[in-house]
């Protein structure tokens, strides 16, 4: 018997039509699922309230999770956003979560421990048993390395019993014991929460933080990447970048 071969290309040919179709079908369907050509522009949120906040996030398809009340600033309303992240502008899917720092509705006073001459370990551990926040590092000279010489409230300097709102950042002088090279550790592996206690007790200061688009919770989002590396050596006071995502995989 004969082969038809036009009748055999005939239906090949109709067959890789048939799976170009359910290829590009499929493929259309997972796309439309996972919604993946839609990109969204994180807009700034910074000074709204939350209602305004919660208006513009529903809108453009986004979630919020009020990760933290920060420090009272005074330049900002009562309960409104002073920081988010990812932060404005960054490129997301749509049902993101923005974490959202606000600024405190409630202001308690308290007065400033007695810091003066006291050790870096325990400076922090004083301003954070007085529910104040370490803020930057800074050295000057001093015989005696990372012993508090002054601190500083937004520039301008502080003392013992001044009564500050709580969870006001302050900033530490230390003495730099005239060695201003530090060792800069390894924070490859490390959870976005225990950096900056790491970096303070090595001298050290958090720079900038680059969270990967995908985390899901930045607080437990491990450091990949560091800017200066490990090893280097780097002035008492240096600020120290860190690239984040959810895991090392």
């Amino acid at each position: 018997m004969q082969l038809n071969y036009r009748f055999l290309f005939f239906l090949f040919f109709s067959a890789a039509i048939v799976f170009f179709l359910i290829v590009k079908t499929i493929d259309f369907s997972l796309k439309k699922y996972t919604r993946h050509n839609d990109i969204i522009h994180v807009p700034s949120l910074i000074g709204l309230n939350l209602n305004k906040t919660e208006d513009t996030l529903q809108k453009l398809d986004l979630q919020y999770v009020i990760l933290d009340s920060a420090a009272y600033n005074p330049n900002y309303d009562r309960g409104s956003i002073l920081s988010h992240q990812p932060k404005a502008n960054s490129q997301v899917k749509p049902g993101r979560k923005i974490y959202l720092t606000i600024n405190p509705i409630t202001v308690n006073y308290i007065p400033l421990p007695y810091l003066k001459n006291k050790s870096l370990r325990q400076a922090i551990s004083l301003l954070e048993n007085h529910a104040f926040r370490v803020g930057d590092l800074h050295y000057v000279d001093y015989y005696a390395k990372d012993v508090v010489r002054f601190a500083k409230v937004n520039q301008k300097k502080v003392n013992s019993n001044d009564s500050l709102p709580k969870f006001t950042i302050v900033d530490l002088y230390m003495g730099n014991g005239h060695d201003k090279n530090i060792v800069v550790p390894n924070l490859v592996g490390l959870e976005y929460h225990e950096i900056k206690r790491k970096l303070n007790y090595n001298s050290l200061n958090l720079g900038s933080c680059v969270f990967a688009n995908n985390i899901t919770d930045t607080a437990i989002a491990i450091i990949y990447k560091q800017d200066p590396e490990a090893n280097n050596r780097s002035e008492a006071g240096s600020y120290i970048n860190i690239w984040l995502k959810d895991s090392l995989n």
